[in-house]
């Protein structure tokens, strides 16, 4: 058979099938067999061309990325001319033609998009090249495949310089008698050609790679689909252009990538996944996270999280990333799937959109290649001089008002809860040295003047305390390959982060494993392993808790070193005059922030693997492929919080020096045998310790058969049925001690009261309790899902495709009162048209690519269900005056769901895809429409099932938006290329119907809530309208005292006005905007020159609005606190309050005029107020890179095929924030806890190839 090779634009490349390959073969060589050509077709457009010393192939390709055409030739009429040189101007594509065929005598016929060149009866003027045919000495036996495994019947074998050869038989396989030296040439119509020398070999499989790899596919988790019929809104992403080397997650990559896709880091903490969503959350009471999908398989969250505890800065957050086990280094590519099209599919979890990861494969008949890549990074320690926070000097300023109003009195300030420099004052004044026959400070107002100017200026820079310069590694070492029946990838990597700040580290090891073997018949099967096991230090954190009456959010103990550098007086030292620990008073006793990072840690350790098989077969003559797609994944982490006896928080369950701190410390233990006696110590000796563990065991199954035919080369059919089971455990138990000597063996001294104060403040002792909801028990939930799924996508003459999805899904956490409930369809029609290829178009020179796309479908998700039937705990009494009086109980913990079913939502999509100017301006853009219905909604009942607050589908909401994306080659000559990449995207969106009613507290959190009319997670503020002659904050609260009775528990329920009555607490309340950004855009620019490449990437984010950090908090006006600056323009005298909005700081007469609980919720009221809400938006200076490639000349004495070398800055420069930010990140939630921001970072890097 003749050797062929054709090679196709990117843009419109499709594998055939073994039968279109058969039948294209006989057309060919019909159309080789005439003798002179007929052109039926020319294409009238002018075309510039300059080509200097360039062989037939190359002067195709640069045909090809001018125009839509496609060519098809014999290799070798073309393989033995010298390089050909043209230079034309404004020409037609025929006399381009004409040019590029004389010289070679060939003929051509141009049918539509398609040049077929064929010999022609002229001769050459150079003389012919004679080759002696060579002596056969050994035969040759092999099998020509393509990339799949496939078989190529009738493809070509030819002897290179000859016309001795063979063609492949239906199987692929061939025979040929050779001589060793002979190179034989394998070829097939639309693959690369591939030249191998015979030499000692008698056996030769070959695996061509087809032009089609060339063409835009879609990952869909399901298998790729062409991006030529393709109906859906999706975005692909090389991982290599969005690589930030030093980042160990890869979530936090995909920043400003992808048009549509918001990805917020709300911590820079490893492990603590970020806030994403697809055009927006479709889920009200939902998290409103996309699918992960790696490798065709759901990667299950090991904790579900919702938003809530994602910006929480508990410890949970610490394994709330999917993919936080996943090395960026064994990534290939991102698939976003975004619309009803692209991901109906996954029927029941496609509401939220999906992301697809592909992770690197080996090659078939390629050597061993090893890869070696070390990244090494070190991040910037934070500093002071963009906060809004005073220093040492002017914080004592403050400290004066605070003692001459009596809140810093010596006398009691050494038995306060909370005390910094006048408490250390007073004890040293209190404490007699008996070897010096004094006391260690004088009580003069000298001696006490001159010690406190010594901290007066001390101006600590607590950042450098805490904070540490360290360097983070991140080692991958790779091979790949494969021999005649195999490829092969496998890597291991090593992630070692020694720590940013006192209290965090991280140790991550990674493994993934993945072989193909290509068995007869031309089946395929793969086994793949991925691997992870992390260790890491965090710091020892408690549960952030909601206090409803004050309205605060509170954590005991916290240590978190970024906010405690943030809120503690610069005033403090963390050593003494000669280099010792110095302490202050944190909870009645001693605290030093370097030694409780010592006491009080959290070690968390997850270990996740993942097994998956992979088999593909054809069947019916390679009409049809038969998928087998079966994974087990288990992965478990354990939290360990871990506080020795030398703790402040052991201390503080130890603090009783006196009556006053006895009476006052909450961590005594009160006999409710006997009221009238004195609190006592329960923790006398040891420590405290905390575990977690959560489980999680995954089973996943997946059968698949797809069938692609092409009629009358007009009619083209792809479809695809199937059916998948898929089976989630999860499992969380916890375990709380006390009384554990750490420094003497883990030997526990356990005090028996401590389980009576434990039991009697609701807790759990010795059981399997919930460590995220303290009070609640934890256990097993289970889900089983089952779903049948099918595509069908017709296409005619390669311009009209029509696509029909459709998935029947099932879950056990549905109700189950009928079949219409458990099972839910869900279902998407699309259609493309492909205008470039209409005759009318033809003429339009400068537009390369033209397709209209529109769909419109169903999908839907389980949301927050987790059980059928009504799940009873037993446990024990609450709110007995004895322990002794406590008995077992009964409790509902979930009511049966008879009529819970899935959250839906319709979609339509219109996009519009275009290339412009040869395809160096790539366009597609989006605009759509959500409307969600039976999304899940808390609404109040009478209680007759036992519990009043019922979840039920109740609540709807509307999303419309637009997304561009735009790609351009704005520079692409010789050795310099410049190209850029824009995405842009906003959406609007409205909750149309919901019953919930949040409170105030739900609806002023930096979180938000949900109102009709209003955004999802909107945020609203209490109406600050000034202060009173006392300096005290006055708010616009109707029906109550305009600064004591705010009701943080307020639903509007008790409101008497007619606004008040119809609007709640809308009537009273200030809209100020949704959390979540709704308006995006980011810029990338790359350069190349030669070996050198420098780019650079923003992004911009806007519409949402942020809470500021809370300024009144439970230690506020003491001399602990970090002061702002704004508290230089406090409330000081009658007559100020028409000059500053800064409330006074309260002395003891006014907390006696008033309850000191009033003052306290007035103050709180001030952190939600409209005086401390700040614009979310932002544009920030994402990343900076430089790399240079050595050239391999160099290498090459070396033994190194390739070595890149590059540098790169992470989040160099806030270019944009709202000044009342003062430093504050706008995407960090200051939280506490584990969270820590995200810092500016510098990383160097180093790939090696051997």
């Amino acid at each position: 058979m003749m050797n062929l090779l054709r090679t196709l634009p990117d843009c419109c490349q499709v594998k055939k099938r073994a039968v279109v390959m058969r039948l294209t073969a006989i057309l060919l060589m019909g159309m080789l067999s005439e003798t002179y050509a007929t052109v039926y077709s020319q294409d009238v457009r002018r075309i510039d061309l300059h080509v200097k010393e360039k062989n037939f192939r190359d002067v195709l390709k640069e045909i090809r990325s001018k125009t839509n055409l496609k060519f098809i030739y014999k290799s070798d009429w073309v393989s033995e001319r010298e390089p050909m040189s043209l230079d034309l101007d404004s020409s037609t594509i025929t006399e381009v033609l004409d040019k590029l065929s004389a010289p070679y005598a060939l003929d051509y016929e141009v049918h539509g998009t398609t040049v077929i060149f064929k010999k022609s009866r002229r001769v050459l003027t150079a003389e012919p090249v004679n080759i002696a045919p060579a002596r056969v000495q050994q035969q040759v036996t092999g099998k020509i495949v393509d990339e799949s495994g496939g078989a190529l019947p009738g493809a070509s074998v030819l002897i290179k310089g000859s016309s001795q050869g063979t063609a492949a038989d239906a199987d692929g396989n061939f025979t040929l008698r050779v001589n060793p030296a002979d190179v034989l040439v394998f070829s097939f119509v639309g693959f690369e050609s591939q030249e191998i020398t015979v030499g000692t070999q008698s056996v030769i499989n070959v695996t061509l790679k087809g032009f089609t790899s060339l063409e835009e596919v879609v990952v869909t988790g399901y298998g790729d689909v062409s991006k030529r019929s393709y109906t859906g809104a999706s975005q692909s992403i090389e991982m290599e252009d969005i690589h930030v080397k030093g980042v160990g997650d890869v979530s936090q990559m995909l920043q400003g990538r992808a048009a549509g896709v918001s990805i917020q880091n709300v911590s820079g903490t490893f492990g603590a996944g970020p806030k994403i969503t697809i055009r927006g959350a479709s889920s009200i009471t939902g998290d409103g996270k996309p699918l992960w999908v790696i490798d065709g398989v759901v990667q299950e969250d090991l904790v579900n999280l919702s938003l809530a505890d994602l910006v929480s800065g508990n410890t949970s957050t610490l394994i709330g990333s999917s993919v936080a086990g996943l090395n960026p280094n064994d990534i290939e590519s991102f698939e976003i799937l975004k619309d009803a099209s692209a991901t109906a599919l996954y029927g029941s979890r496609s509401l939220n959109g999906v992301i697809v990861i592909k992770t690197k494969r080996g090659r078939r008949s390629a050597p061993l290649a090893v890869s070696y890549a070390g990244e090494f990074t070190t991040r910037s320690i934070p500093t002071y001089d963009n906060t809004d926070i005073l220093n040492s000097k002017d914080n004592f300023s403050v400290l004066k008002e605070l003692e001459n109003k009596g809140r810093l009195d010596i006398t009691t300030i050494s038995q306060s809860r909370y005390s910094g420099v006048y408490g250390i004052m007073a004890n040293r004044i209190n404490t007699y040295d008996a070897q010096a026959g004094a006391f260690l400070l004088a009580n003069t107002p000298q001696a006490r003047n001159q010690f406190l100017q010594t901290y007066e200026r001390a101006n600590t820079d607590w950042f450098n305390t805490v904070f540490k310069s360290s360097v983070t590694q991140n080692h991958t070492i790779g091979l790949s390959g494969g021999g005649q029946n195999n490829q092969f990838y496998s890597s291991i990597g090593l992630y070692k982060d020694p720590g940013w700040t006192v209290a965090d580290k991280v140790d991550r090891l990674s493994v993934n494993l993945r072989n193909t073997f290509f068995l007869q018949r031309d089946a395929q099967l793969t086994i793949s392993m991925l691997g992870s096991y992390r260790q890491q230090l965090a710091p020892g954190s408690f549960n952030r808790s909601s206090d409803d009456v004050f309205g605060s959010l509170t954590r005991d103990f916290d240590i978190n070193p970024y906010s405690y550098a943030l809120n503690t007086s610069r005033t403090l030292r963390p050593y003494g005059d000669n280099g010792e620990l110095e302490y202050y008073t944190f909870n009645w006793a001693p605290f030093n922030i370097l030694n409780e990072t010592d006491n009080n840690y959290t070690d968390v350790r997850v270990q996740d693997i993942k097994l998956q098989t992979d088999f593909q077969i054809p069947l019916f003559h390679n009409k049809v492929q038969y998928a087998f797609v079966g994974a087990v994944r288990y992965a478990n982490s354990v939290s360990e919080h871990q506080i020795s006896e030398n703790s402040n928080v052991a201390g503080a369950y130890r603090a009783d020096e006196n009556t006053v701190i006895r009476d006052a410390n909450i961590f005594l233990w009160n006999d409710p045998d006997n009221p009238t006696r004195p609190p006592v110590v329960v923790l006398p000796e040891g420590g405290l310790y905390f575990r977690t563990d959560n489980f999680l065991r995954n089973y996943y199954i997946r059968n698949s058969l797809t069938f692609k035919e092409t009629f009358n080369t007009r009619h083209e059919f792809d479809a695809f049925i199937g059916q998948e089971v898929r089976f989630v455990d999860r499992e969380e138990t916890a375990f709380e001690g006390y009384g554990l000597n750490y420094s003497g063996g883990l030997i526990p001294n356990t005090d028996p009261r401590i389980i009576s104060k434990v039991l009697g403040e609701t807790g759990s002792y010795f059981s399997l309790g919930s460590p995220r909801n303290p009070g609640e028990r934890a256990g097993t939930t289970s889900e089983r899902t089952a779903s049948f799924f099918s595509r069908l996508t017709y296409g005619l003459d390669g311009k009209y495709f029509f696509s029909f999805t459709g998935n029947l899904n099932a879950s056990n956490t549905q109700g189950l009162r009928n079949g219409k409930i458990r099972w839910t369809p869900t279902y998407t029609f699309g259609g493309k048209w492909n205008i470039r290829e209409e005759g009318f178009m033809q003429n339009a020179g400068w537009l390369t690519t033209m397709n209209l796309r529109a769909s419109y479908g169903l999908t839907a998700i389980a949301g927050t269900a987790t059980n059928t039937l009504a799940v009873f705990r037993s446990t024990i009494t609450q709110g007995r005056r004895s322990v002794d009086d406590r008995e077992s109980s009964i409790t509902i913990e979930d009511l049966r769901n008879n009529d819970l079913t899935y959250e839906k939502q319709y979609e339509t999509n219109i996009g519009l895809d275009m290339g412009i100017i040869n395809n160096r301006i790539n366009i597609t853009a989006d605009v759509y429409r959500r409307k969600g219905f039976d999304l899940f909604d808390y609404v109040r009942t009478a209680g007759l099932g036992g519990q009043d607050i019922k979840l039920i589908n109740n609540a709807n909401m509307t999303t419309r938006g637009i997304e561009v994306s735009i790609r351009t080659k704005n520079i692409d000559a010789g050795d310099f290329h410049w190209t850029s990449t824009v995405n842009l995207s906003a959406f609007k969106q409205k909750v149309t119907k919901i019953e919930s009613k949040p409170t105030l507290l739900d609806a002023v959190d930096d979180t938000g809530a949900s109102f009709i009319g209003y955004p999802r997670n909107s945020l609203f503020s209490i109406q600050f309208t000034g202060l009173n002659d006392k300096g005290l904050p006055v708010y616009n609260i109707p029906d109550k005292d305009k600064t004591f009775d705010v009701d943080f528990q307020d639903t509007g329920s008790s409101l008497t006005t007619p606004e008040g009555q119809a609007r709640g607490l809308l009537s009273y309340l200030k809209y100020e905007g949704p959390t979540d950004a709704n308006k995006a855009i980011s810029l990338q620019n790359t350069f190349q020159y030669k070996n050198w490449s420098l780019g650079f990437f923003i992004t911009a984010s806007g519409g949402n609005k942020v809470r500021l950090p809370v300024m009144y908090g439970p230690n506020s006006f003491t001399d602990l606190t970090m002061y702002s600056k704004s508290f230089v323009n406090r409330w000081i005298l009658p007559g100020d309050e028409r000059y500053t909005a800064v409330p006074v700081i309260p002395d003891s007469r006014l907390i006696q005029e008033n309850e000191e609980n009033d003052i306290k919720r007035a103050y709180n009221a001030y952190n939600f107020s409209t005086q401390r809400v700040a614009d979310g938006s932002y544009v920030r200076l994402r990343t900076v890179n430089v790399a240079y490639t050595v050239p391999k000349a160099v290498l090459s004495r070396f033994y190194v095929k390739s070595m890149t070398i590059s540098g790169l800055v992470q989040n160099p420069w806030l270019i944009y924030a709202d000044d009342k930010l003062n430093g504050v990140d706008p995407e960090f939630y200051s939280s506490g806890g584990v969270a820590q921001p995200i810092t500016r970072q510098y990383t160097l890097s180093l790939n090696l190839g051997f």
